[in-house]
């Protein structure tokens, strides 16, 4: 009924002069309704206004600026960029430049907050230029020396970063008492040094950097020195990593950075507490700034390096846990996709599956397989990770009729992996034999032809070859068993119990052995040790490992499989039935606050900001009418914005697939409550739109959503959904609207069965 909303509806509502008011006119440049009048590389950045945050690091860099508070936002910037902060540094930037456009520096600060995106970067510093006489002689140094690296024409990368630290350094000549410049060339060298040109000395950028500290012993620079020193000689760094949170507290990358001393040298728990304490800062800023997980820089990535040491630890519930709010995140095409790597969706569903694994959690394993927690996965990657964890799931419960069912399924897809391997192959051989190409042409095209569906194949039989094995060892095949186990993929530890249910105690000891020495510090295999050698008589020897083990044992979960079966060896030992350590905390770590203050252990969705307002009749209509039902909420601007009209276009066929699932729908516009009005009885042939529509002409709930550029006082687009108690568990805010309803249906019933408003 609406699919031809858009060319029914706009030539009936809109003048013809004003047809399409977000597309300029020809000779004009106006922006699109939603995009900056800044130019392109302001639509991507923060668009709403910045505050002083306490807690970003006790650092000062002298800029010139008319607006009085400049400075102190100034500085604010500096240490959100030593965090590498960089879409706050941005946010903040920014602001001073909303307050005094002549500010030259507050650009050179947002090109700086894009080091890793020189297209924007390079737009900004192009407005620093232009205003650098007004920086100061210090400001156009700055300006000059990012402005040189940007815009360089010379191919070679190395010549270019030497020449950028050559100016830093002049910098630090001309002005030997700017802690910033010297803070500032160390991290550059440092990082040129990742990217290719080598650091000669570790100990001459240590010492510049112990320059800074002579004058400011708790200035961030304590993160470029782990950086430096983290593949170089970890403990160099024990002292920064004791200080590093304390100098900028705000700042979640700061709480994370010592993990990575922490974890070069086995403290493992030392390190999950670190990145705990990350996760909660992050988790505490998103709620307060209704951003969404996958937002934050290196979130997704603090988050699993935690689970991983969780394990180490022997925590299994909550690694089980850390990775099931992982996976409860909202995902979005341009943030969280379970297929692209370095998200809550890839790395959750990745440690969610080795921490079921390795801490033989199998019911709940085939439990959350009935779940969206481990569905059957976006690739076929996916799909082979869950076959094979519900294989291993299976034959250790012994169900061999549930493990030929997985081995018969993974048959299937080797058979049709191998049949579109054969066909690439071929048709490869047809073209390039058309094509008139030579033998070795026509043996190259089909080699590169069958090479991603060859591996494909591979990993299926590899796959297929330990469900072999499993089943051999249930149908007590013994010497079939023994002969399959030596090509399967487990873990040491799982392999070693393996070869000692099959009688082969040497191989058995000497893998957990193996485990034992190439896991330091880490409680899993030594707990596989421990029971093996008691297994195998050796009980001095079990006794032995046991007391290792216990050294470790503060936060093990003794519930868990590896730990429950040493509880009867615990008791021979003459030990507690909670034979665990209490936790002691090492006296070099510096200062450490409850990590309940920080903020929650897990993303908690933030209360969406009530509203009541008028629709085309004037009649009220806000939130408290849904309240109990979920409901999607989009922020229009206006029925003059192009984009607009085709999101809506876009939606409204859709509403009965929404309310089929239990979801409400209202949308919100920038126009007045009369223009609605027309709105709605020129959108269908009904001369009813599908869903109601609102007016908000003053634009105060477009901010209080946060749809709204505060830098240049214009609506964005926004697409939100709110649980039935008004929590937003997802949305969309940019220059451009979300169009994609399919995907927000499917996102929806996740979302709200995961956090328990089942639609």
């Amino acid at each position: 009924m609406f699919r031809k909303i858009a060319s029914i509806f706009l030539p009936l509502l809109l003048p013809l002069p004003f047809a399409f008011a977000d597309e300029p006119a020809e000779g004009e440049t106006k922006p699109r309704a939603g995009h900056s009048h800044e130019g392109e590389a302001f639509n991507e950045g923060p668009r709403q206004f910045a505050t002083i945050i306490p807690g970003t690091g006790d650092v000062h860099f002298p800029i010139l600026s008319s607006w009085p508070d400049a400075q102190a936002f100034f500085d604010q910037g500096i240490g959100q960029l030593h965090g590498f902060w960089f879409f706050e540094a941005e946010r903040t930037f920014r602001h001073i430049a909303a307050q005094d456009p002549d500010c030259a520096m507050a650009y050179w600060g947002m090109a700086m907050a894009n080091w890793e995106n020189a297209k924007r970067a390079t737009e900004f510093i192009a407005k620093a230029v232009a205003l650098k006489e007004k920086a100061g002689d210090a400001g156009k140094m700055w300006i000059d020396a990012q402005s040189a690296y940007l815009t360089s024409t010379e191919k070679d990368a190395k010549v270019k970063k030497r020449q950028l630290i050559r100016d830093l350094e002049k910098i630090v000549h001309a002005y030997p008492d700017d802690l910033e410049a010297k803070a500032f060339l160390a991290c550059r060298i440092w990082q040129f040094g990742r990217e290719g040109l080598p650091i000669t000395s570790h100990e001459s950028v240590d010492a510049l950097i112990q320059q800074v500290f002579a004058k400011a012993p708790m200035h961030p620079a304590h993160h470029y020195r782990i950086h430096l020193w983290d593949e170089e000689k970890a403990e160099r760094a024990l002292d920064s990593a004791a200080k590093l949170a304390q100098t900028a507290p705000a700042i979640a990358h700061m709480w994370h950075m010592p993990g990575h001393i922490y974890s070069r040298l086995k403290r493992y728990d030392d390190s999950a507490w670190h990145q705990e304490a990350s996760a909660r800062v992050d988790h505490q800023r998103m709620f307060e700034q209704r951003i969404l997980p996958d937002q934050i820089h290196n979130y997704a990535h603090n988050s699993e390096w935690l689970i991983r040491n969780l394990a180490f630890l022997g925590s299994g519930t909550k690694a089980v846990a850390l990775s099931k709010s992982l996976l409860s995140n909202p995902r979005h095409p341009a943030l969280n996709m379970p297929e692209k790597g370095n998200t809550s969706a890839n790395y959750g569903r990745q440690r969610l599956i080795e921490s079921l694994e390795n801490f033989e959690l199998w019911d709940e394993a085939i439990s959350l397989s009935q779940t969206s927690y481990l569905d059957e996965g976006s690739n076929d990657s996916d799909k082979r990770q869950r076959l094979r964890l519900l294989g291993i799931a299976w034959f250790e419960k012994g169900d061999l009729a549930k493990l030929r069912d997985i081995s018969v399924t993974v048959s299937n897809q080797r058979a049709a992996a191998e049949a579109e391997h054969e066909l690439a192959q071929k048709t490869a051989r047809e073209k390039a034999e058309e094509a008139k190409k030579n033998e070795k042409e026509v043996t190259q095209a089909v080699a590169n032809a069958g090479k991603a569906p060859g591996e494909k194949v591979k990993q299926i039989k590899e796959l297929q070859s330990d469900l072999d094995a499993y089943v051999a060892i249930l149908e007590d095949r013994t010497d079939d068993a023994r002969s399959a186990l030596k090509d399967v993929k487990r873990s040491k530890p799982a392999l070693a119990r393996l070869h000692l249910r099959l009688g082969q105690q040497e191989e058995a000891l000497r893998l957990s052995k193996e485990a034992v020495d190439g896991g330091k510090n880490q409680t899993l295999p030594l707990a596989a040790r421990v029971e093996i050698l008691h297994r195998c008589g050796q009980t001095d020897a079990a006794r032995e490992a046991f007391s290792e083990l216990k050294a470790l044992s503060a936060t093990v979960d003794l519930a868990t499989p590896p730990f429950h079966r040493l509880s009867e060896i615990a008791l021979e030992f003459g030990e507690q039935p909670d034979w665990r350590l209490p936790v002691v905390v090492r006296d070099d770590v510096g200062e450490r606050p409850d990590l309940a203050t920080l903020g929650p252990f897990d993303w908690t969705p933030p209360l969406a900001p009530d509203f009541s307002l008028p629709d085309g009749s004037g009649q009220p209509l806000g939130l408290g009418h849904y309240r109990g039902k979920p409901v999607v909420v989009l922020f229009y601007l206006g029925h003059g914005c192009l984009h607009c009209v085709e999101q809506l276009n876009a939606f409204a066929p859709k509403y009965g697939d929404f309310l089929k699932s239990g979801i409400e729908m209202i949308a919100v516009s920038s126009d007045l409550p009369e223009e609605l009005k027309q709105s709605q009885e020129a959108y269908s042939e009904e001369g009813s739109f599908p869903f109601p529509l609102v007016a908000d002409p003053t634009l105060d709930v477009f901010k209080a959503y946060r749809a709204h550029d505060d830098f240049e006082n214009t609506p964005l687009h926004g697409t939100f959904l709110l649980d039935g108690e008004g929590h937003v568990l997802w949305q969309d805010i940019g220059p451009e609207p979300f169009s994609n309803p399919d995907f927000l249906i499917q996102e929806a019933k996740r979302l709200l069965q995961i956090h328990g408003h089942k639609a």
